[in-house]
Parts: structure tokens; C-alpha cells; sequence
């Protein structure tokens, strides 16, 4: 694309980096943890919510003052979130303030109703509990119903339960329902009655995540779920009459193997990437590659359709992936700039296998060209037996790796080399369109100038390389 063709202006904000704001961080796990700022915002950075906050402020004042297109959004937006100055803006964000407004407040006192005489639920400005207690009638507020309970109310103090670090584990099977909080409720194991049986018990009693005690006669107690936060308070399906399936997310209240809606089918299915060198499918001889994908329609739109991938298996016979190292982060923009994380992993490589490398005459350490459909770059080779040449369909099938931290700034001359990225295929599978960097065709060639390779050695098992 020609970026003067795209009629969008684009302004790219200093944000600093996570060590230098205050907040909290959800991962994979859906672990909400609080972390504390180690060291002040470096040049003219600012945190997100300074950049916001002052956005949101001039954004405020321009519609005040030129009206425009529906301003009532915007002239009546509440922004509480810390001390303001005399013109009304907020001198220094509370983030706090920002994650109570996320877990949501009573807007009213809020009683249930369901008994008599009515039990009060929650005071107004007080901190919602938990979903469970928000209301559709505009008498409770939340920013995000998932993290309803991230930061509550205790004896009149607002508690942060991201901010916990509690190492207690009682069921010993590493859940440590103190530390930090997980949405929602803290639940560690989502859909997790379907651990137990239709009574209630484990089916592995040795390790349970929940397990039912039943209702006590001679107390009155009623029954309920030990261990983990249960995945919906209903007893067991075979406990009572109000009792359960255990995925209360799902209509039919059970899992599935397949997902609805997607745009090649509801089962999985294995297809070769775009750029295989394959000739067709080994699992399926009908579709070599995904059948649902813009193929078509992506070329259309290409000046040149062999940019956005390669079917020419002879120009570029060797398989690539992008892998990380231990010693960088993402792009290796926030990790390069150490000196001695920059010493251990300092530019550019290409792994490639004995035999490959055989093939081509390259020694370890030679300065190579990597080339792809899209773009090419240079770099140094690192021979490993880590990487095996594979045999597959009859065919010898050599593999390259590639780290994807390197290229732009740091280290300052340059010599970190080019990023993988412009090598990479520019396809997405037929859902989401995320891009099959991980797998894609190159051609390697030794640079000119440097000396005949003497042949690798293979390491004994073992050995160190």
C-alpha cells in the first residue's frame, strides 16, 4: 500500500514502559496482579492515563467551546480521577481511583428483597462485591463486569485484591487463592464442576479443585462446595432438584469439541501452510492449503501477487519459523537497550542444520542472505544439530529458524541487524487473520568474499555445541 494514498493521519504518543507506571497486568491465566512503579517516566513519556487524561481534557475543552457533532457524550463525561486544578483538570491520575471505577460502586443502598424483613446488600459508595450484586435498573455501576471483585470493600476500607501476595495453597495443587486475584470472583479453574461427579465428589480424589459437602441434618447446615470458587453455586446435578451440568455457559450446559460460526467449519482440521513445499496435504488429499482463505482476493489487490506469498517452491525450497530468546522481550525493544542482555544475544542469526549447511557451504559464524517473496536481509549463520533435516513425502525437507527481537534501534550502528518480520507472509488464517509468521519459505545464500566452510562436526550426546 502507498501510505499517502491512506487518508488517516496518524500520531504516535510517548508512552512509557511497564516498569514505570503503576497498574495492574491480566494474563492468560486471567491473574489480575498490581504492580508498583520502579523508576519515573523517562524523557517527555507519559503513563496511559496522563496521555489520556490530558486527551481527554483538551478534547473536553474543544468540544465546549465548538460544539460539534453530538458533544453531549463529551461535555458531560465524568473524569474523577484525581485532585483537578482551577480549570478542572485532573493534576496527576489516581490509578486506584481508575480500578474501583473498573470493579463498580452501589449507587444506591441496595437491600434483597427476597427476605423479610429486607437485608442490606450494599451501601451506597461502597464498592460492589462482586457481578452477582450489580443491578440492570442503574443502582450499581461497573467499568467491567469480569472484574467485579478486583478491588472491594472491608470494615469501610477499600481493599486492592490484585495487590495481594498471599502464598497459602491449601489444596496443594498450586491454585494459592491469596495471590493477586483472578477474574471473575477469583476463581482459579473456569468450569471447574466438571471435576467432580454427579454427587459432588472428584474424580480424582487424590487432587481436588472443589468437592461437595453435603447439607448437615443435625446442624442445619446447608451444603455447599469446598476448595475452589465453584463455577456456578448450584449443588451437584445429582444432589438436588435445582442441581446443575457443570458448563453453565453453554446451552446445553456440557463442553464441546467444536466451536459454531467460524469460517471453515466447526471441526479442526490440519492444512498445509500458504508457503509449503509440499505438493499436497498429507492428511488430506483434497485441500492442500486452507480452502476458506482470500487467496483470490488478496492478489487482487496486490501490485504484485507474489509479494504477499510464494508458491514457487524451487526459488525458495527451505521451510523458515520465527522463535523467541530467553534473553529478550517481544520485539527486543525494551530489552536490546541493556548492555548485558545486548552481550549475550547481539544481532541477527539464522539456525540452520549440519546438513543444510553442508549443502550450501556455510560455516558457523558465515554472513548470510536470507530471501523471501517479500524481502530479503543478512545475517550470521549459527550451525546446531539442535535443527534435523526432515524426510517427508520422499522429499529431504530443510528447516531454518529465525529470533524475531532484533532490527531497528539498538544497538545504534546497526549491527543488530534487520528484522525477520520482512521476510515473513503477509496471509491470516480465515477467523481472526493472524499472520502465519511462524511458517513460511526462504532461500539462503553465503555472501561473497568469505572463506571455503570446513564441514561441521556432529556433538556427541550429550556434549555441549
Amino acid at each position: 500500500m502507498d501510505p499517502k494514498a491512506i487518508k488517516t493521519e496518524v500520531f504516535q504518543l510517548p508512552c512509557c514502559s511497564s516498569v514505570e507506571k503503576e497498574g495492574s497486568i491480566s494474563n492468560s491465566s486471567r491473574l489480575a496482579q498490581w504492580r508498583y512503579k520502579a523508576i519515573e517516566p523517562m524523557g517527555q513519556s507519559l503513563s496511559d492515563a496522563e496521555i489520556l487524561n490530558e486527551l481527554q481534557f483538551r478534547v473536553k475543552k474543544l468540544y465546549q467551546k465548538e460544539k460539534g457533532a453530538f458533544p453531549e457524550p463529551i461535555v458531560n463525561l465524568s473524569w474523577e480521577y484525581g485532585e483537578k486544578d482551577k480549570e478542572g483538570k485532573v493534576k496527576q491520575v489516581d490509578i486506584h481511583q481508575v480500578a474501583r471505577e473498573i470493579n463498580g460502586y452501589y449507587l444506591e443502598d441496595l437491600y434483597d428483597k427476597k427476605v423479610d424483613p429486607p437485608k442490606l446488600i450494599g451501601k451506597k459508595g461502597d464498592l460492589v462485591t462482586n457481578f452477582v450484586s450489580l443491578q440492570a435498573d442503574g443502582s450499581t455501576s461497573s467499568g467491567n463486569w469480569l472484574y467485579c471483585g478486583s478491588y472491594t470493600q472491608k470494615d469501610g476500607k477499600a481493599v486492592n485484591m490484585m495487590a495481594r501476595r498471599g502464598k497459602e495453597d491449601p489444596t496443594g495443587l498450586g491454585l494459592y487463592p491469596n495471590w493477586s486475584w483472578t477474574w471473575p470472583l477469583n476463581r482459579r479453574i473456569i468450569y471447574n464442576r466438571a471435576s467432580v461427579d454427579p454427587n459432588g465428589k472428584p474424580w480424582d480424589p487424590k487432587r481436588p479443585v472443589i468437592t461437595w459437602v453435603p447439607p448437615d441434618a443435625a446442624t442445619g447446615k446447608p451444603g455447599a462446595w469446598a476448595g475452589d470458587i465453584p463455577d456456578g453455586p448450584a449443588p451437584p446435578l445429582a444432589q438436588e432438584k435445582d442441581g446443575k451440568l457443570p458448563f453453565i455457559m453453554k446451552p446445553l450446559g456440557v463442553g464441546s469439541i467444536f466451536g459454531s460460526g467460524l469460517g471453515d467449519g466447526p471441526f479442526p482440521e490440519h492444512y498445509e501452510p500458504l508457503e509449503s513445499p509440499l505438493p499436497e496435504n498429507p492428511m488430506s488429499k483434497k485441500h492442500r492449503v486452507n480452502p476458506t482463505l482470500p487467496v483470490a482476493k488478496l492478489q487482487a489487490r496486490a501490485k504484485d501477487p507474489n509479494f504477499l506469498f510464494s508458491f514457487d517452491h524451487e526459488k525458495y525450497p527451505i521451510v523458515a519459523t520465527t522463535y523467541r530468546l530467553s534473553e529478550h522481550w517481544q520485539t527486543g525493544v525494551m530489552t536490546r537497550p541493556v548492555p548485558a542482555l545486548l552481550e549475550m544475544q547481539p544481532q541477527m542469526f539464522v539456525e540452520m542444520s549440519l546438513e543444510l549447511a553442508e549443502d550450501k557451504g556455510i560455516g558457523n559464524g558465515d554472513m548470510v542472505e536470507v530471501t523471501s517473496a517479500r524481502g530479503r536481509l543478512t545475517c550470521p549463520a549459527v550451525v546446531t544439530d539442535r535443527i534435523r533435516t526432515m524426510e517427508i513425502m520422499g522429499t529431504t525437507i530443510h528447516m531454518v529458524g529465525m529470533p524475531w527481537h532484533f532490527g531497528w534501534q539498538y544497538p545504534a550502528d546497526g549491527s543488530g541487524g534487520d528484522s525477520v518480520n520482512l521476510l515473513i507472509p503477509f496471509m491470516g488464517d480465515p477467523n481472526t487473520l493472524i499472520p502465519e509468521s511462524k511458517a513460511f519459505l526462504v532461500n539462503i545464500s553465503k555472501l561473497a568474499g568469505q572463506p571455503v566452510a570446513q564441514p561441521a562436526k556432529k556433538t556427541k550426546k550429550g556434549k555441549g555445541r
